[in-house]
């Protein structure tokens, strides 16, 4: 690897939506990048705190139901290493500073595949910006291959992704508060997220086209004030 190709974040705040457990917001669906206490991951003899891996396209089997197993990493306490320091070595870990008042890395090397249910009832510590999780997939796929891919072509990838678990989020918010369950939630934000508006076209398919998010979330909006007053 050369010396410039890792990418690095300019402070510790960039990486995280939530760096600890009070801050974490139950209504965010489970995405890559999502920290949990406590968890055993195959071929390694202690629990402890795992990280999401799993590609959030492969994460769900009908877009609402986990996937019977998630690729994880093993995060252990780590020593600091300086932000800039992020694309000359350290290689094989995701630095994670500040993460639950304390510094600490995923460990690349030691992963496996861990049951959902597991997952689902652990703590979760923490949840990542999209920053934070293009950095980490980019330096996952440079420890597996060597080859890095820039955060930028990662987020265009992604982009609508992480707009549909914001809104996801929002909806939750909004319907758990007005009564359901977050498994009710999550399935009425599904149904209406994949049915068509008055373009025909599904409202997901419209968050793949930069220009048309925004009129998603203003529906969304919109749907939920008639609907649930809010």
């Amino acid at each position: 690897m050369s010396d410039d190709t890792l990418e690095f974040p300019q402070s510790s705040d960039e990486l995280y939506l939530a760096a600890a457990p009070a801050d974490v917001e139950p209504s965010r669906p489970l995405l890559t990048g999502d920290v949990f206490a406590d968890i055993q991951v195959p071929g390694f003899d202690e629990s402890g705190p795992a990280i999401i891996l799993t590609h959030p396209c492969s994460m769900r089997v009908d877009g609402v139901n986990l996937a019977d197993r998630l690729l994880m990493a093993r995060v252990t306490p780590s020593t600091v290493v300086p932000l800039h320091k992020w694309a000359t070595g350290f290689f094989k870990i995701m630095p994670l500073p500040d993460l639950n008042g304390g510094c600490h890395a995923a460990r690349l090397d030691e992963i496996g595949l861990v049951m959902s249910s597991a997952v689902q009832s652990a703590q979760r510590l923490a949840c990542m910006t999209p920053l934070g999780i293009n950095l980490l997939q980019q330096r996952f796929i440079a420890y597996l291959t060597r080859f890095v891919v820039p955060t930028f072509r990662l987020n265009e990838a992604c982009a609508a992704v992480f707009d549909e678990a914001d809104l996801g989020e929002e909806w939750a918010l909004v319907t758990v508060a007005a009564g359901m369950s977050l498994e009710q939630a999550a399935v009425a934000f599904h149904d209406w997220i994949r049915s068509a508006d008055s373009s025909g076209l599904t409202r997901q398919k419209q968050l793949a086209e930069p220009q048309r998010r925004s009129g998603v979330r203003r529906d969304m909006r919109r749907h939920l004030t008639d609907n649930f007053g809010s």
